[in-house]
């Protein structure tokens, strides 16, 4: 049996859309199908663009749907750039949702501008300059698509702190201006700056940043877990004894009573024993 090979237009990830194959030529109007829970499921193969394969894409149309940036994004988000790799259209929407998140840091729907001039945390400095170490790295090797990957894990850290602070959006979009320029450039306008963004310095990597200061303790009650506690790795053994019995997980197993001990490992556990 030979392979038919189909249209990617009218394939979403590896589902074939059958009213639009029937419609694509005569012969296939009456067309029948073996379908897995519903659905067609084509099978994938990895070359070159040509219209023989029918897996053209004109970049023009994914352009006006998504934008530039999306698109190019996209393609360095495929892999390796010395690799080839099977086209998924269905695949840019998690691109174009990433450029959407990354908006949000700036603006919201609701509240409109959401940016501000306050001062970074210890914890907003370290998202920013393990992305800046990463982007550099992969940029310098080429390797586009683990970087995109990593603006990606840039962006969902900070919208969990909820980080909308100057201090660190500006540099990252910098950072972004290569692998997305035209958001860069508007958002960095937006921010109050006159030049162009490709006039800007590249942010500096200040790997002080990167110097682990804490770390989330496993706190035990006789041996057996009862809850976490994020605490200074330069903490004293008093001051960690002092944090622990504090807790309100820790009073509540504790009941009351005086513990024997508290054994503390560094950057390892605490066990309070009762």
């Amino acid at each position: 049996m030979n392979p038919l090979h189909v249209d990617v237009n009218i394939v979403d990830g590896v589902e074939l859309d059958i009213e639009a194959f029937k419609k694509s030529k005569p012969e296939y109007a009456n067309a029948e199908f073996i379908l897995e829970n519903g659905k067609y499921i084509c099978g994938v193969e990895t070359e070159k663009m040509s219209k023989s394969k029918y897996n053209t894409v004109n970049p023009n149309d994914l352009v006006d749907k998504y934008g530039a940036d999306t698109f190019r994004m996209y393609e360095m988000f495929l892999g390796p750039i010395e690799q080839s790799k099977p086209w998924d259209t269905k695949g840019i929407e998690g691109v174009h949702r990433f450029l959407k998140k990354l908006w949000r840091l700036f603006f919201n729907e609701e509240k409109g501008k959401v940016w501000t001039e306050e001062k970074a945390t210890p914890a907003e400095l370290k998202v920013l300059h393990k992305t800046i170490k990463k982007i550099e790295d992969d940029t310098e090797r080429f390797s586009f698509n683990t970087a995109v990957s990593a603006f990606m894990v840039c962006v969902n850290e900070l919208t969990d702190l909820k980080c909308n602070k100057k201090e660190i959006l500006e540099p990252l979009l910098i950072l972004l201006t290569p692998y997305a320029p035209h958001i860069a450039e508007e958002l960095y306008h937006d921010l109050g700056n006159t030049e162009s963004i490709l006039n800007a310095s590249y942010p500096k990597l200040e790997t002080k940043y990167l110097t682990e200061s804490e770390k989330e303790y496993p706190i035990s009650i006789n041996g057996k877990m009862r809850t976490t506690m994020v605490i200074s790795l330069d903490a004293t053994q008093e001051e960690v004894e002092k944090i622990v019995l504090n807790n309100e997980v820790v009073q509540k197993w504790v009941d009351g009573k005086t513990p024997k001990k508290i054994i503390y490992v560094r950057n390892k556990m605490v066990n309070v024993v009762i």
